[in-house]
C-alpha cells in the first residue's frame, strides 16, 4: 500500500475509528455532507483487509503498530480465563501489546497524546487517556476502574464538563460524549495526536442488522459527531485527518455452541471464528468432531489447538443480528480508510490492510519505528 506524502513535516494527526465500518459503507456516506466534503480531498480505500481473528482489540492493536495479531500479541478481545467465562478480563492494558506503538514514538518525541476510548490502552503513557476498561468485579465500578487506567485528573475534569451526557456506558450517548472530549481537549490542550474509539454503528449492527435502519442512523450520528469536530477546526489550520473502519461485519442466519458439542475442548467464541483449547491427547478426536459440525467452514492448528472459522452468517456467539471474527477474506468483509491533510495526496487506493496504517502515519508525522 502506498499513499503520496507531499512534503514532509511534523503534522498533527486524528485518527477516528468507526468500530465495524464497512467498505461497502462509502456510498452513503458520500452523501452526507461532512463526510463528502471530507473525501473530496482523501486517499480513500474501501477494500481494507482487517487481521484474524477480526475482533476490536487485535484489530485496535494493529492499527497502531503496524503488526499482525501473533506479532503484537492482542489474539482476542478477552483472555482466555477458564474459571471466569462469563466475565473475562480483557486486553485493555498497553502492558499486553508486545510491539511498538504509534503513539509511544510520538510521546517518545515529545509530543502530547489524547486516546478516548481506544482499546489496549490502559496505565500506558499517552497524557489525556480515557482508557476503554469495564468493571467486572462485584466491588468495582465504571469511574474507579477507568480513573485507575487512565489520566485521572484530566478524566475528571471531562466527567465535571460532559458527564451529564452519559448514560452509564449506552449507546449514543456514550459516542456524544467521546465527541465533546475530543473537542475540548484539542482546544485546551493542543495535543499532536488523537486516538479516537466510537462504538455506535457497531452496537446498531450487532443488535439489528448489518444494512438495518438502525445501522444508517447510527452512520448519520457519526457524521453529525464528524461535523461538529472538524467545524470547530476550521478557523484553525487543519490537521491530518484519518476515519477508519477495524472491520465489517456478516448478518446472522445460525448460531452454533461449540460448548454444546465438543466434549474434550473448550471453545473460546470470536464470533465468526473460535479458538478451541484442547490437550494434546484429545486433538484428532476434537479435530474430528469440527469437521462434522454443519457450519464450520474449516480449521486451522494452532499451538494450543485450532482455530476454527465458521461459515457465512454463521456465528459461534448468540443472541446477535450481526457478527464479525471471520477470516478477513470473507465476500463483502472489507473495512475502510480515507485520510486527508495538508500532506496526503488525494487518490483511490485498490486494497490495503489495517497493518499498512501505523507506518502510514509514522511518515506523515515523521517519526521512526525501531524495529
Amino acid at each position: 500500500m502506498i499513499i503520496y506524502i507531499l512534503f514532509m513535516k511534523k503534522s498533527k494527526m486524528i485518527i477516528l475509528s468507526f468500530d465495524s465500518l464497512s467498505g461497502e459503507d462509502f456510498e452513503f456516506m458520500k452523501t452526507l455532507p461532512a463526510f463528502a466534503e471530507f473525501f473530496e480531498n482523501a486517499a480513500i480505500c474501501t477494500n481494507v483487509s482487517s487481521v484474524y481473528p477480526s475482533l476490536t482489540y487485535p484489530a485496535h492493536a494493529s492499527i497502531v503498530t503496524g503488526k499482525h495479531p501473533e506479532e503484537h500479541g492482542i489474539i482476542d478481545n478477552t483472555l482466555f480465563q477458564p474459571n471466569r467465562m462469563e466475565s473475562p478480563d480483557w486486553f485493555w492494558q498497553r502492558k499486553f501489546i508486545k510491539a511498538e506503538t504509534i503513539y509511544d514514538l510520538a510521546i517518545e518525541k515529545g509530543m502530547k497524546v489524547g486516546a478516548f476510548l481506544w482499546p489496549t490502552t490502559g496505565k500506558s503513557k499517552i497524557q489525556y487517556n480515557v482508557p476503554e476498561v469495564l468493571p467486572n468485579r462485584f466491588w468495582d465500578n465504571q469511574i474507579f476502574a477507568s480513573l485507575r487506567n487512565g489520566s485521572p485528573l484530566f478524566q475528571l475534569e471531562l466527567l465535571r464538563h460532559f458527564g451529564h451526557i452519559l448514560d452509564g456506558i449506552k449507546q449514543p450517548a456514550l459516542d456524544d460524549f467521546v465527541t465533546e472530549c475530543v473537542i475540548h481537549t484539542i482546544k485546551t490542550k493542543a495535543p499532536e495526536m488523537i486516538l479516537a474509539h466510537f462504538t455506535d454503528l457497531d452496537t446498531a449492527r450487532h443488535k439489528f442488522g448489518v444494512f438495518s435502519e438502525e445501522a444508517y442512523e447510527a452512520i448519520r450520528r457519526l457524521e453529525r459527531r464528524f461535523d461538529k469536530m472538524v467545524g470547530m477546526l476550521r478557523a484553525t489550520s487543519l490537521p491530518s485527518i484519518i476515519i477508519l473502519g477495524d472491520h465489517a461485519q456478516i448478518d446472522v442466519k445460525k448460531e452454533i455452541d461449540l460448548n454444546k458439542i465438543l466434549t474434550n475442548a473448550v471453545a473460546k467464541s470470536c464470533g465468526g471464528s473460535a479458538y478451541i483449547y484442547v490437550k494434546p491427547e484429545f486433538e484428532a478426536e476434537t479435530e474430528k468432531q469440527l469437521k462434522q459440525i454443519d457450519g464450520v467452514e474449516w480449521i486451522l492448528p494452532k499451538p494450543f489447538g485450532f482455530m476454527a472459522e465458521a461459515v457465512e452468517g454463521v456465528t459461534f456467539n448468540h443472541s446477535l443480528k450481526a457478527d464479525h471474527g471471520y477470516h478477513p477474506d470473507k465476500p463483502r468483509y472489507k473495512t475502510f480508510f480515507a485520510a486527508a491533510g495538508p500532506e496526503i495526496k488525494k487518490r483511490t487506493i485498490e486494497q490495503m490492510s489495517l497493518v499498512d496504517i501505523a507506518p502510514f502515519i509514522a511518515e506523515v508525522m515523521g517519526l521512526k519505528f525501531h524495529v
